[in-house]
């Protein structure tokens, strides 16, 4: 039977500073590595990512729902990525259904990007409402220095672009130390173990990883480990 395993590095660190990417996984998995994140003390971190077709690539709302369903108590976040400008009434219902998804889990917080933290104030004002924290995406190629002016409750530096399948590129640690003296920072995207521990060093309260922190067993292989790709 396949399996989800979570690597014990997060052990070295606080409890739940340390979340894992259910998209890392195939579908089928998402609920045990939810199962298995929880069981470690660790967060559950979903990405919601629209297409260009304004299709759902990533984590569904029943996934998302089955892992609440089987562990009440997990400590889940989620992270509204649009890989398109998605404009129009459909575009506009699909990033609401993402944030109303947040609110019906029970997320500690839901990131999301400038343009989307102007354009769903409203809902974003409900889920605040509701006791979730508004985070702000910080992309690679934004220094973050509006941060400060944003009503928000922390920032999500990404390490690659999102929706991207690359290595965490270290250069970005410098914008952790800076933007963790002014909010609560997270980091996202691509985060290995070596990474984790420089960030936390520089001051994020919060590391996402996938493919080094979860581990797919298929027992027709042996002991062979499988790891899926992380945004």
């Amino acid at each position: 039977m396949t399996s989800v395993v979570v690597e014990t590095w997060p052990r070295s660190y606080a409890d739940h500073a340390v979340g894992g990417s259910v998209y890392a996984v195939d579908p089928t998995l998402r609920m045990e590595a939810g199962i298995q994140l929880a069981a470690a003390r660790c967060r559950v971190h979903g990405d919601v990512i629209l297409g260009r077709d304004l299709r759902n690539r990533g984590v569904s709302r029943h996934e998302l729902t089955a892992i609440r369903q089987a562990v009440p108590a997990a400590r889940m976040d989620l992270h509204l990525i649009a890989l398109g400008n998605s404009v129009g009434a459909r575009g506009l219902a699909q990033e609401r259904r993402a944030i109303e998804t947040a609110m019906e889990i029970g997320a500690e917080c839901i990131t999301v990007s400038e343009q989307r933290l102007t354009r769903h104030a409203g809902a974003l004002d409900e889920a605040r409402a509701l006791g979730i924290d508004i985070w702000l995406e910080i992309p690679p190629d934004n220094p973050g220095l509006k941060v400060q002016d944003a009503a928000v409750d922390g920032a999500l530096v990404m390490f690659i672009e999102p929706g991207t399948k690359q290595r965490a590129d270290p250069a970005h640690l410098g914008k952790v130390g800076r933007l963790s003296r002014i909010l609560p920072v997270g980091v996202d995207g691509g985060i290995t173990r070596k990474i984790a521990a420089q960030c936390l060093q520089a001051g994020a309260s919060y590391v996402v990883s996938g493919r080094d922190l979860l581990t797919v067993m298929r027992p027709q292989r042996g002991k062979e480990r499988e790891r899926d790709l992380l945004l």
